[in-house]
């Protein structure tokens, strides 16, 4: 990839969140990039019909990688019709560390949804990924899973913070997954007509694969959605969460399956609720760390230009 294009299309705008005790969370920025730097990394993910992320998703892969000691991609790519077979194709061919399985499963392609189907598809997929990298002579450190569509990235410093707190010994380090929306309010004041208001909304994202302690089958609603984790906060022990970006410790997930089913009350348990569930089983922990960001909504960096 060209140098100039990759620090163009990586960037991910850090100063938009930041801390309430900068000293501190800059300590922690140190102290993960040492870690970082001695340690392999392999970052794997899904994808289909990215096209128009995929020039911003390959140079926020390889500025990810740049922080570790050694990288592989090991990413599943199946019945895209956009181009962008083909893109991510001529991008692996040109680095044997980039490693591609590609498949055309005729599968009908979920766009959103919470039937149980679309999660159990996706289950079926992950495991393909989950079994080829448990195959590799490569042995990391880290495994980063990533949505690899994401429209605004993760942010990097939010990855070496996670390192920083390896002393909480956890099995999976997760995301703050975030979109802005722009939200209209009506204004009703006594004799004067009603004023219509714009504001920009942010939303916590992810709330189907988000679980607290106690609630295995939390319900989709209003009040998980306007959760607010601030960066710097220390990481919050949950029984599931994804939002975009999981670390985990290879360790950990061993022999670790995906799965998906309905309940009995008609709530669906998708992919990472169902992985998380079988990891916490084995006794281990999983956190969210409230700096480890993504961005489901774009931003300036993320632009065509």
């Amino acid at each position: 990839m060209d140098i100039h294009t990759h620090k163009l299309y990586s960037r991910f705008p850090e100063e938009l969140f930041p801390a309430s005790d900068v000293s501190s969370y800059n300590k922690s920025l140190l102290t993960g990039m040492k870690v970082a730097s001695k340690c392999n990394i392999l970052i794997t993910g899904l994808c289909r019909n990215i096209i128009g992320t995929l020039d911003h998703t390959i140079a926020r892969l390889y500025h990810t990688a740049s922080f570790f000691r050694d990288y592989r991609f090991v990413v599943y790519e199946n019945d895209s019709i956009d181009g962008t077979s083909e893109s991510i194709l001529n991008h692996s061919i040109k680095d044997d560390k980039f490693l591609l399985i590609q498949e055309n499963t005729g599968h009908k392609h979920f766009v959103g949804g919470r039937e149980v189907e679309r999660p159990k598809y996706l289950a079926s997929l992950r495991n393909k990924c989950h079994t080829y990298i448990e195959s590799l002579a490569y042995k990391p450190d880290f495994v980063i899973v990533i949505d690899l569509d994401l429209l605004g990235g993760w942010s990097y410093d939010g990855i070496m913070n996670s390192l920083a707190y390896g002393d909480l010994g956890w099995g999976a380090m997760t995301a703050n997954g975030l979109q802005f929306r722009q939200k209209t309010i009506t204004r009703k004041l006594a004799g004067v007509p009603d004023q219509e208001l714009s504001e920009v909304e942010r939303l916590f994202f992810d709330t189907w694969a988000y679980r607290d302690y106690g609630d295995e089958k939390l319900k989709i609603c209003d009040i998980v959605n306007l959760y607010r984790f601030e960066r710097g906060d220390p990481p919050i022990g949950v029984f599931s969460n994804f939002n975009g970006l999981g670390i985990y410790r290879p360790e950990s997930i061993k022999g670790v399956q995906f799965g998906a089913e309905e309940n009995k009350d008609g709530s669906v348990t998708n992919e990472w609720s169902y992985f998380h569930r079988e990891m916490r089983k084995r006794g281990e922990d999983i956190f969210l760390n409230p700096s480890l960001i993504t961005l489901y909504s774009p931003h300036e960096f993320s632009l065509k230009v």
